[in-house]
C-alpha cells in the first residue's frame, strides 16, 4: 500500500496509480511496465478522498489534502478495508510504504500483525525507500 500527491497533469478518472506522483509511485510503475512486480502481490493506494483502494481502480484525482483531521475521520473505513482485505487474501504478509501522517488514517498506532499477517512499514520519504520495496518484494516471493 502506497500514498502519493495527485500528478497534476493528470485528470481522472485513471488507475489510481496513474494518478499520483513520487519516487515510489514511479518504481512501481516502471517495475510493473517491464513485467517485474510479482503478480501474487497485491497494490493498494491510500487517497484522503477516496480511503484505501485497488492500484487498478479507476478514480478521480485526489484534491483533498490529507490532514490529522482526516486521518482521523478516516480510521475506521481504511482500517475496515485493510482488515477485510488480509482476511480475504491472507497474505504472507504486507508491506505499508505511508508517512506517519498516512498511517495514522488507517491505525492510531503501528500494529505488528492486522487479522494475523504481520506487517512490515516504510516511510515513502526515506533516501533507501526504493531499496527496501525491491528487497521486501523478493522476500515475498
Amino acid at each position: 500500500m502506497v500514498e502519493g500527491d495527485a500528478r497534476p497533469e493528470v485528470e481522472g478518472p485513471v488507475a489510481a496509480l496513474d494518478l499520483y506522483e513520487g519516487p515510489i509511485f514511479a518504481l512501481i510503475r516502471s517495475l510493473k511496465s517491464r513485467g517485474a512486480w510479482p503478480a501474487d502481490v497485491d497494490l493498494y493506494v491510500l487517497t484522503s478522498d477516496h480511503g484505501l483502494i485497488p492500484a487498478d481502480q479507476s478514480t478521480s484525482p485526489s484534491r483533498r489534502p490529507m490532514t490529522p483531521a482526516r486521518a482521523a475521520e478516516a480510521i475506521y473505513d481504511n482500517y475496515g478495508r485493510l482488515a477485510a482485505f488480509l482476511a480475504t487474501r491472507r497474505p504472507a504478509a504486507a508491506m505499508l510504504a505511508l508517512t506517519e501522517l498516512y498511517r495514522r488514517a488507517l491505525f492510531r498506532k503501528d500494529a505488528p500483525y492486522v487479522q494475523g499477517v504481520p506487517v512490515d512499514y516504510l516511510d515513502p520519504e526515506e533516501n533507501d525507500a526504493a531499496d527496501s520495496i525491491v528487497a521486501w518484494l523478493k522476500n515475498a516471493q
